[in-house]
């Protein structure tokens, strides 16, 4: 433990604070970027007092790679609590199915479509094996300072013809700025030039597939995710007040209005617990009605206190306001600063189907909730307030880091739409951010005033606060990060003794230190041997269509049942996909090849075509036209040329000190029959990118390392040379694979599920992003199936169907309401 105290410099317009301690006999004086190494109880200081309240305040702290974290004040203890600890790699269940039911196939129909992207399982591995586990290389002999006499070197030399155009973007030399333009990259022969590292990049994610090796790279997913909430959750969220009790302690106070709280949150007799504040146009960007202050006639803001006069209203089934209500609630029909008395205006008007029940209206104190018109038909604000005391509940760690994991997500997955300038959903035409999306680092901490919405449950003592959310129906974090539904055998290496396959023969960085290794594959000498390799196109080129974002939130998706892979069960809720570590993650994501498209797919792409049914096929990679004007914004990009389907290059694999298996998976993934391809640069999920391979084997040349050293000494070929033979090489694979996995090679999950892949959908299926229509249209929103694929309710029940496993794929319905 490091002793020190926190200062305040800058200038009055800059103030930014800092830490001082000497730790080994050495003076630091830091400054903090941001709140993060902050404890919670300091961060609310912060938030209630500004930078003065923590100026010269005494701390203790510790020190992580010469930084300062876990900073607290003296004598009290660090206080922000892991969301969700991922167990320990010993906690493992040893069998997958340890604590999940046993997977059933759905039985579906076939579907209309296939997905862009699927999945290849990564089942629990055998880390002990000694082909395909985890080994140090160099105690393997697969050091770089010479030849092992017992492994294999050489050259192999390759031939790469492309399926389909090949996208090359150079991006030094693009145009545009919010929309960018990519002309091809071409070497100093004016031909394409293909980098050798792309195709390292794609055969390295091949191998791993199918060796099953560990994760290269596994960052950024140690934090919960979140999903939106059920509409009909959010009516059981309580108002709350952050609040300090009497000793300073933060405190929550439920604010429920005129209303019981039930056993799960939901208020008795539907009777809403806030009171509603006319606010809003609905399906307008304007303010209605909204009621302020009569003193000076402002409005109010967040968070201020006010009296309120109230007036019972209720929501019918009709117009007419026959039977009873769906739901009463109190509506604000005048207000002034606190201690103010009000005068009681006439009873108000129905409206629609809402009408006031003509009971004594109520003069009340509370606090103005302001949230922002986060959708397009919100009408109102909220003031909370209470007509009875309800016990406080403390305000505990756990709930304040949950707090501030849930704000985060919020922030971060609208980081992109919000620095591109948009002032809300772009999904929706007059609405703006909620406050949490916008108010930055500000809206992490639970402060003294904090107003926000508690799920509650009814215990001996009164209520015991679950979880809080900042607005009525939130996003909520799963129980889970996709971290801990990663087999701890399939995650990156983190030391020499637990390099893969892929990691051995491709190389290695590790994730979490300065440690490498350099791996023995090369590949040099790309070559293209097509003089007419590339088709041009005018002006600012082909507008390509929008891709999507990978979205590891739609659990059904990206979350498997089990370790293995599996879908989700059709049907079960989707928070259930990261609901327990005894699920598991899908597998390693890859772009089948589109099979079956027409001949004439890829000809004359400046013409818009979008909207012509090709033999079940659109123009997918094009963006369609609105208005008859290009859509050419920051959410696409441009294409000035392509490398033209059956172009061919040529290249070389040098490779150092394999053994047979891993030299025989390369071989098979060089080998593979024709109709299977690999995928290779941009915009793959268009079908742009498929590539063949075969080798040159008159080029080639393999050798064992005693062969080498035979070879080096006479400087001739050897007539007793050690034979190559590539089928025993590829055997020595298969069999591997079969003694790890059991069963037929071709029938291995991940070794099929490559197969497929590699060929595409025998069905003819058009290959595209989910949406409700065959057509592609202008403004087509992915967002909407999804919608309708969860919806439940009157408008029809989704089928909540999951993304189907890759070698058994028959596609998904366009249509997944039921």
């Amino acid at each position: 433990m490091i002793t020190g105290r926190l200062e305040v410099s800058g200038s009055p317009n800059n103030r930014k604070l800092r830490v001082t301690y000497t730790h080994n006999g050495s003076y630091n004086q830091i400054t903090l970027p941001n709140d993060d190494q902050l404890s919670l109880a300091l961060a609310a200081k912060k938030q209630e007092g500004g930078l003065e309240a923590l100026k010269n305040l005494p701390v203790e702290l510790e020190e992580d790679g010469g930084q300062p974290v876990r900073i607290r004040e003296q004598g009290q203890d660090w206080d922000r609590v892991a969301a969700a600890p991922i167990a320990p790699v010993a906690a493992a269940p040893a069998d997958p199915f340890a604590t999940v039911e046993v997977y059933q196939a759905p039985n579906l129909p076939p579907g209309d479509f296939h997905n862009p992207y699927n999945f290849i399982p990564a089942p629990p591995r055998q880390t002990e094996h000694p082909d395909l586990g985890d080994h140090n290389p160099v105690k393997q002999g697969m050091g770089h300072g010479y030849y092992h006499p017992d492994r294999w070197s050489g050259r192999i030399a390759v031939k790469l013809t492309t399926e389909t155009p090949l996208l090359i973007p150079d991006a030094a030399n693009a145009t545009g700025d919010d929309h960018k333009s990519y002309p091809l990259r071409l070497g100093v022969d004016g031909k394409p030039y293909l980098p050798p590292t792309s195709i390292k990049g794609m055969l390295r994610t091949a191998y791993e597939a199918v060796t099953n090796s560990r994760f290269a790279i596994f960052a950024k997913h140690e934090e919960r995710l979140a999903y939106r909430m059920p509409a009909n959750l959010g009516l059981k969220m309580v108002p709350a007040r952050i609040e300090k009790d009497a000793t300073g302690n933060l405190i929550i106070q439920l604010y429920p209005g005129t209303s019981t709280i039930g056993a799960d949150g939901a208020p008795g007799g539907n009777q809403m617990y806030a009171a509603w504040l006319p606010s809003y146009q609905p399906n307008g960007s304007g303010i209605r009605n909204l009621t302020g202050y009569p003193a000076n006639n402002r409005l109010p803001n967040h968070r201020d206190r006010v009296t309120v006069l109230l007036e019972q209203y209720g929501k019918y089934h009709n117009p007419q306001h026959t039977g009873h209500p769906i739901f009463t609630y109190w509506k604000v029909r005048a207000m002034a600063p606190p201690g103010t008395t009000l005068d009681t205006p006439p009873p108000g008007a129905a409206n629609g189907r809402h009408a006031p029940l003509r009971t004594p209206m109520r003069q009340v104190d509370g606090y103005v909730c302001i949230t922002n018109k986060n959708i397009d038909n919100k009408h109102d604000e909220r003031v909370f307030f209470s007509t009875a005391p309800v016990p406080p509940r403390p305000l505990t760690p756990a709930l304040q880091q949950q707090w501030q994991a849930l704000i985060k997500n919020y922030q971060e997955i609208h980081e992109t739409e919000i620095s591109r300038g948009m002032t809300g959903p772009p999904a929706l035409a007059n609405s703006r951010w909620s406050r949490q999306v916008v108010g930055g680092s500000s809206e992490w901490v639970l402060s003294p005033g904090t107003l926000c919405y508690a799920q509650v449950k009814k215990v001996a003592s009164g209520y015991d606060v679950l979880a809080l959310y900042p607005v009525m129906i939130s996003r909520e974090l799963y129980a889970q990060p996709p971290q801990a539904l990663l087999h701890p055998s399939q995650a990156p290496a983190e030391r020499l003794e637990q390099l893969s396959p892929a990691d051995r023969v491709f190389g290695w960085v590790n994730q979490q230190g300065k440690s490498a290794y350099k791996g023995n594959l090369r590949i040099h000498s790309v070559t293209c041997h097509s003089d007419t390799a590339v088709a041009s196109f005018n002006g600012l080129g082909v507008p390509l269509a929008i891709l999507g974002a990978p979205k590891p939130e739609q659990t059904r998706f990206y979350t498997a049942h089990d370790a293995t892979g599996n879908p989700l069960q059709v049907g079960v809720n989707k928070e259930s996909g990261y609901d327990s570590a005894a699920r598991g993650l899908r597998g390693r994501k890859v772009y089948p090849h589109h099979n079956g498209l027409p001949a004439n797919h890829w000809d004359n792409p400046q013409q818009d075509r979008t909207h012509q049914d090709n033999q079940g096929h659109y123009q997918e990679y094009r963006r369609p036209r609105q208005n008859g004007q290009e859509q050419r914004d920051d959410q696409n990009r441009s294409i000035q040329a392509w490398v033209k389907p059956q172009t061919e290059f040529s290249l070389q694999l040098e490779v150092t000190n394999l053994s047979k298996c891993e030299l025989g998976a390369l071989l098979w993934l060089l080998t593979l029959p024709p109709g299977h391809y690999h995928r290779l640069g941009g915009a793959k999920p268009f079908g742009f990118g498929s590539v063949y391979l075969q080798v040159d084997w008159q080029n080639t040349d393999l050798k064992l390392g005693q062969g080498w050293k035979t070879f080096y000494q006479s400087l001739t070929a050897p007539s007793n040379a050690d034979p190559f033979d590539p089928s025993s090489m590829i055997t020595a694979f298969k069999d591997a694979v079969q003694k790890v996995q059991g069963g037929n090679f071709e029938q291995v999950p991940f070794i099929a599920a490559f197969c497929r892949a590699a060929q595409g959908f025998a069905d003819q299926l058009p290959v595209h992003y989910p949406r409700l229509q065959a057509q592609l249209q202008p403004d087509t929103k992915i967002f909407d199936w999804f919608v309708a694929n969860e919806r439940t309710g009157n408008q029809g029940n989704g089928q909540k169907v999951s993304l189907p496993a890759l070698r058994q794929d028959q596609g998904l319905p366009l249509n997944p309401l039921q």
